[in-house]
């Protein structure tokens, strides 16, 4: 910006300068000088050739560098740093923020800290301080400009943020490293990962939604398992009767590694689950199915930026892909307690967040009908809301009501309260559950 600022001042002042002599050589111009076309402006008889050539070469130098200086602008813009973590955590992304900060041309932060004792984690005041001080910081920033967003945030917080955040046109959403090259050479790779997450009506308000079932060519790979059972009896059928499922833990997994019968097999509330379903890229390996890793697909390097981009087509398929997952084992047991983990980068559980808030919105193509029974006993909003999942509409319109983030820290996995939408008795009841 610097460069380009001062390149901008000089080509300002050396435009305006040659302007003016080619200015006076017109006005002062003698009979012999006639302007009925263009060309005639570089006859010795009305102006002097190199004074027009030395205006229209600064002219169009200073167009050219304003123009550069606009897309920088609304690409970089304003860092906006997001921490919310364990208080034991250590915050390993202050290096990067310092390398992605120097291409940014200013820099917000929304930070906390929260304590995990107790059965039950309460995020939702930490939650709605990041949300609160988000929010005012965009509505003071410059329009014109980008927002960079860096989410920092356990998974359970990524999702109530991302849930509740209203993002502007030119979003952008950066994974920083944990080990963040300290000096930024000219042209090289600094290991910041930034992917365009514009929302604009063409991005996701006008998305055309589809069922997960609709897709033959999914990314991810579904696992249903039954806790309890050897890991060569477990079974990928769904029970005949789905409303009697009380408990699902889901379970996303990007990070990859590990037979997929063992993911959080060692936590007490997995095994207390009526159901497991893992989520995640899969593999064979000696008649084993296993998770493999999905890594960020990393492009090209643009001018200014402190990292590779991030093709944007494949990102938002699989955020796509993620929130459709949710939305079935909602739909394949809808009374159903369903506990959420996931093990994904931080800029995709922002994502998912903030993709669940608008799908839910909207009626789902190549949906069921009448997959959501009503009972004798369900109120008037239950019934409702069978009625409107009948029709086609979102079962994640019910998200927060049906689903409990797991905040998995220091080897345990503990429900969470990041949202006001949760049903406060239920959530706590489910370590209760598990413990009878």
């Amino acid at each position: 910006m610097f460069i380009l600022e001062t390149l901008i001042a000089i080509t300002v002042a050396m435009t305006t300068a040659f302007g003016g002599l080619v200015a006076e050589d017109l006005i002062t111009r003698d009979a012999a000088c006639t302007i009925s076309a263009v060309p005639d402006l570089w006859s010795q008889e009305c102006t002097s050739p190199s004074r027009l050539g030395w205006f229209v070469g600064t002219l169009a130098v200073l167009i050219t560098a304003m123009a550069v200086r606009a897309w920088i602008i609304a690409h970089n813009g304003t860092l906006y740093y997001l921490r919310l973590l364990p208080a034991e955590s250590a915050d390993r992304m202050r290096a990067a923020v310092d390398v992605a900060n120097a291409r940014s041309l200013d820099f917000r932060s929304a930070t906390g800290w929260f304590g995990t004792d107790g059965d039950v984690v309460d995020l939702r005041r930490a939650v709605d301080h990041v949300s609160d001080e988000l929010e005012r910081a965009m509505n003071d920033d410059d329009d014109a400009t980008g927002y960079v967003l860096a989410p920092n945030l356990a998974f359970p917080a990524a999702l109530a943020v991302g849930y509740d955040t209203l993002l502007r046109e030119r979003t952008h959403l950066a994974e920083l490293p944990t080990e963040a090259r300290r000096r930024r050479l000219p042209g090289g790779d600094t290991g910041v990962r930034t992917v365009y997450f514009d929302d604009g009506d063409d991005m996701w308000a006008e998305r055309r939604w589809l069922s997960r079932r609709s897709r033959p060519d999914s990314e991810l790979s579904m696992v249903t398992l039954r806790p309890g059972l050897p890991a060569t009896a477990h079974s990928t059928a769904a029970p005949a009767d789905r409303t009697a499922v009380g408990r699902v833990w889901l379970s996303l997994q990007l990070d990859g590694g590990g037979a997929v019968s063992d993911v959080d097999a060692q936590h007490p509330l997995r095994a207390a689950a009526d159901l497991v379903v893992v989520v995640g890229p899969t593999a064979t390996t000696d008649g084993v199915e296993t998770l493999r890793p999905w890594t960020l697909p990393a492009g090209r390097l643009y001018p200014g930026a402190s990292g590779r981009q991030i093709d944007r087509r494949a990102f938002a398929r699989l955020v796509e892909e993620l929130s459709g997952a949710v939305e079935q084992v909602l739909d394949d047991y809808p009374e159903a307690d369903v506990l959420l983990s996931g093990r994904m980068p931080r800029s995709v559980a922002f994502a998912l967040g903030y993709v669940i808030s608008q799908r839910k919105d909207d009626r789902i193509e190549g949906k069921r009908a009448t997959h959501h029974p009503t009972r004798p006993d369900d109120t008037r909003a239950e019934r409702a809301q069978a009625r409107a999942e009948n029709e086609g509409l979102s079962s994640l319109s019910r998200f927060w009501s049906s689903v409990t983030p797991v905040l998995e820290h220091l080897g345990e996995a503990k429900p969470a309260l990041v949202h006001a939408a949760q049903r406060e008795d239920v959530v706590r009841h489910l370590p209760v559950g598990r413990a009878a």
